[in-house]
Parts: structure tokens; sequence; C-alpha cells
């Protein structure tokens, strides 16, 4: 059995911090989450011009804390942690591996030399920002390309 996870967040000096997260299973089944910021978060001026840059681009909030809590984030990888997850690029593939070290986890960028088109679908995620930058959709081209790929393997 496998899934596919898409991750969208902040890449700071000391942690990534994940903000949004889409886990498509085998089938049509799905899981969408927006995630609070860690509550032990520290940040330095660095960070800052990081998190407004991120914040501009991708339309994700770091200071919303209008969602579920961060900590709940270990509790939900480790429900998948004896699926194999397909994912795409190097931050979302080492946060996944860090957290799961025994799970088998393929970065598609790696295995198949995939790269995400220039647009991506609409997906309707409950906050408003681009497509690029929604894990949804994100996800939702995963799976695609995933079918694509073992049909041609």
């Amino acid at each position: 059995m496998s899934c596919v996870v898409a991750i969208e967040g902040f890449r700071l000096l000391h942690q990534f911090v994940v903000k949004e997260m889409t886990i498509l299973f085998e089938g049509e089944d799905c899981q969408h989450f927006h995630f609070n910021c860690p509550a032990d978060l520290i940040t330095t001026p660095r960070d800052w011009n990081t998190i407004r840059y991120m914040q501009k681009h991708n339309g994700l909030d770091l200071i919303d804390d209008s969602y579920i809590p961060y900590e709940v984030l270990s509790y939900i990888l480790n429900r998948i942690g004896h699926l194999k997850i397909f994912t795409a690029g190097h931050h979302a593939a080492q946060f996944l591996t860090s957290h799961l070290p025994s799970t088998n986890v393929v970065d598609m960028c790696q295995a198949y030399n995939f790269k995400y088109p220039l647009t991506l679908e609409e997906s309707h995620c409950f906050i408003k920002h681009p497509a690029r930058y929604c894990t949804l959709s994100k996800a939702k081209t995963l799976r695609t390309a995933l079918q694509i790929y073992f049909v041609n393997d």
C-alpha cells in the first residue's frame, strides 16, 4: 500500500515548518490539513525575511493559529508510517524521513526526475493561494505523474 504526500511550509534556519499537508491514499481517499505555528518556534531576524517572502508568494501565514495544533502532525505522520510514501522535493522527503526513519519515502524528483508543471490544476483547499503552492493541487499532480510512470515502467 502507498500514498502521496505533498507538503508546503517555511524553511527556516533551524527547522522546516509545515503549514499545509495533503495525503492522497490509493483510490479516492484524501486527507488535507492546515497547521498552526509550532508553540516552541524560535525565529531569527533572517527567518522573518524568509517568512515575509513566503507569505507574499505562497499565501500561507506562519502566525495564523486558526488551524490544527502543530503537535498533531507527528500523530498524523505516524498513522501513515506503514505505507510507502511518494513525495516530491528534497525538503519534503527529508522532513518525512526525519519523522518516519523506517518508512520507505520516495522522492519522485530523485527517483523519476519529476518536475512540477508551471501551472497546476486549481483545487479548493479553503485557503486562497496560488495552485502552485497548494498541497492539494500538488498531490493530485503527483498522483497523476505516478500513474503515468507506473504505466510506462
